[in-house]
């Protein structure tokens, strides 16, 4: 497992820093799961095809390495097996599983549907998972990524799988492989996810039925991490990612709005994104404009960017008694809206701190005048990410997007301050 936990001197500064404010930490997580080639088409057993969504893979890593985001790659059987048989993951430190988590923002989990007689079958437990992350050069931290939360019969039948594992357990498949036993749970779904535990927070639950579920035990062996709410911030096919990035937005003011103050409240919320999407047309640019909106979030500290165990860190130093929890149920968290946030809207000669930016909207000419004498780098971004324009300036400069396509474009300067542009 990677360690990368925080100087006691800099939690110290975090931690008189964000007093009055909720911590709100976000990262990026996805699945693959044991039925994608019904989606794309890509049989991750065969050579090419793997070869296929290998650069798909990496696209998307990259775009989330650019803007400096955490992001938990969850993987199932069929995608570690064929990394292992067509990337020589065994002997090769530079597969894709073991490439992934050596970026120093990426961190490789297992996601298991362990179920023997499904169709495609999945005969590997979550200990053998780890196991053969073990075989890719991966040590993998200890995450349970994945699991039914209490008894289902309908829609389907099927038994909750957490308790077990408040004991190490062995393999299913692999006799040899060591004892495994998780520290946190992740992501307690349901059949179909249609009764999946949607709550923020951190938790020891109490025992495997509605209510329990949901009631901390300080004596409790397993901590659940909660994973928030349906698919409000989920990345699918169909997304528009302007309003997807508007919804975080907007949550996050919310949440600053009712929790601020509160010494308890820490959300820890994910953006997901699905494998089974990663070969169409545009899918890694709603990533990509996702990120890119969201920026001005990070850059002013509303929202920080921490992956699952830092995040998990960051809990026990503010909170090291085990008594402590704290728990947002869905229902009665904040509001999620698809508004254009507020703050990112830009009127005619809006002023901020250190510039000015007028007119706005504008038919091609704006002037970014500085309030002050030093020199400023700026640059001019569209939706995407992509900079399309950039300089540097002292005192006043003219932007001539007289020839950009109309539409909106962020203006970022000294990589500390946001602006919306728009191009009539």
């Amino acid at each position: 497992m990677k360690k990368r936990l925080l100087a006691l001197a800099a939690i110290a500064a975090l931690t008189t820093a964000k007093s009055q404010t909720v911590p709100i930490y976000i990262y990026f997580a996805s699945h693959n799961e044991m039925d994608d080639v019904t989606y794309h088409g890509l049989n991750y057993s065969n050579p090419v095809d793997f070869a296929t969504m290998k650069t798909y893979v990496q696209k998307a890593c990259d775009t989330i390495s650019y803007y400096q985001a955490t992001y938990e790659m969850m993987l199932e059987s069929n995608f570690i097996l064929a990394t292992l048989s067509n990337d020589n993951a065994y002997l090769s430190s530079t597969d894709i599983i073991e490439w992934a988590d050596n970026q120093p923002n990426i961190e490789v989990q297992s996601h298991n549907h362990f179920a023997p007689t499904d169709v495609p079958p999945n005969p590997y437990n979550s200990t053998d998972l780890v196991y053969l992350l073990d075989s890719c050069g991966v040590d993998t931290a200890y995450v349970l990524g994945g699991f039914i939360w209490k008894d289902f019969t309908s829609p389907a039948v099927a038994p909750e799988d957490w308790t077990q594992w408040q004991t190490p357990q062995p393999g299913a498949v692999f006799a040899n492989a060591p004892f495994w036993q998780p520290t946190l749970l992740w992501g307690g779904g349901s059949p179909m996810h249609v009764n999946d535990y949607e709550a923020y927070g951190i938790w020891r639950p109490t025992d495997a039925t509605d209510a329990g579920f949901g009631t901390h035990n300080e004596f409790g062996t397993l901590v659940n991490f909660g994973t928030g709410c349906g698919q409000d911030f989920v990345i699918d096919d169909t997304t528009d990612a302007t309003l997807f990035a508007y919804r975080v937005m907007n949550f996050v003011d919310s949440l600053h709005t009712h929790y601020d103050g509160n010494p308890d409240a820490f959300f820890n919320m994910k953006i997901m994104f699905n494998f089974r999407y990663l070969p169409e047309s545009g899918y890694i640019d709603k990533i990509g404009t996702v990120l890119n909106l969201i920026k001005p979030y990070i850059l002013d500290g509303r929202m920080e960017y921490k992956g699952i165990m830092d995040i998990y860190s960051e809990w026990q130093t503010l909170h090291p008694l085990n008594s402590e929890s704290f728990i947002s149920q869905c229902d009665t968290t904040a509001i999620i809206s698809n508004a254009e946030p507020t703050e990112l809207s830009i009127p005619d000669n809006a002023t901020a701190d250190s510039f000015t930016v007028y007119p706005n909207p504008t038919d091609g000419l704006v002037n970014l005048v500085f309030n002050d004498t030093e020199i400023h780098q700026w640059i001019v971004t569209d939706l995407t990410g992509r900079i399309v324009m950039q300089n540097s300036a002292q005192g006043m400069s003219q932007l001539d997007l007289s020839t950009f396509q109309k539409g909106t474009y962020l203006l970022f300067v000294d990589q500390q301050t946001a602006k919306r542009i728009v191009v009539q």
